[in-house]
């Protein structure tokens, strides 16, 4: 595993980011888990892509993608879960269709960063599966994977927060961070940094 990791993510509008704030930071304080408030509010395009590879090494292959990706409309159907996550889900249209579009955009950033990537055999960060794909803001994450017991309190609690947030933005704002932990392979949400690299908006429709 690098000393690195690095994410290609997806901004909300600020009042969504606000709200995923909030909830994240009530989580942490109610119940200790920390994952979800360790990093900036976002939905994963490219994740935990292990690399050595330079801040400008990831600009270069990033900008011409970003600079002729047009913003595109992402529907927010509220709290739900995925597995052991209790997100924001953001994966389908408002018409129940798989957002095609945040596919397609978060397809041709791992795409595009594959070749500096340097995933390993049995590692817990693998290359990225279209098939798999689920957009979301993570409210709650990796924590629960080790308190599953606390999974059901914490969705009722955050669901009982009264939370406005659009139900649809537009998706024009793609981030690159860079993050480190001590050990990728324990807990590491515990030691996580990051830093905040660069972000593009995508041009108008």
């Amino acid at each position: 595993m690098t000393d690195y990791t690095w994410g290609v993510y997806l901004r909300p509008d600020p009042i969504t980011c606000k709200a995923i704030a909030d909830l994240t930071d009530l989580a942490k304080r109610q119940f200790g888990i920390v994952s979800a408030a360790a990093f900036a509010p976002h939905a994963t395009l490219a994740g935990a892509v292990p690399s050595n590879a330079s801040a400008e090494e990831f600009i270069d292959v990033l900008d011409p993608l970003l600079r002729s990706t047009p913003a595109f409309p992402v529907y927010n159907a509220g709290i739900g879960k995925m597995t052991t996550t209790i997100i924001y889900d953001i994966d389908r249209t408002q018409s129940g269709e798989k957002n095609i579009d945040l596919l397609n955009i978060a397809t041709a950033v791992n795409e595009a960063v594959a070749h500096i990537a340097a995933y390993t055999p049995g590692e817990w960060t693998q290359p990225f599966d279209p098939a798999t794909f689920h957009a979301h803001f993570s409210l709650a994450s990796h924590d629960l994977r080790t308190r599953p017991d606390l999974a059901i309190e914490v969705e009722e609690f955050l669901r009982a927060i009264p939370m406005e947030v659009p139900h649809t933005f537009m998706a024009d704002t793609i981030t690159l961070f860079r993050f480190h932990s001590a050990d990728w392979n324990s807990e590491w949400w515990h030691d996580l940094t990051w830093q905040h690299i660069r972000s593009w908006k995508l041009p108008a429709l």
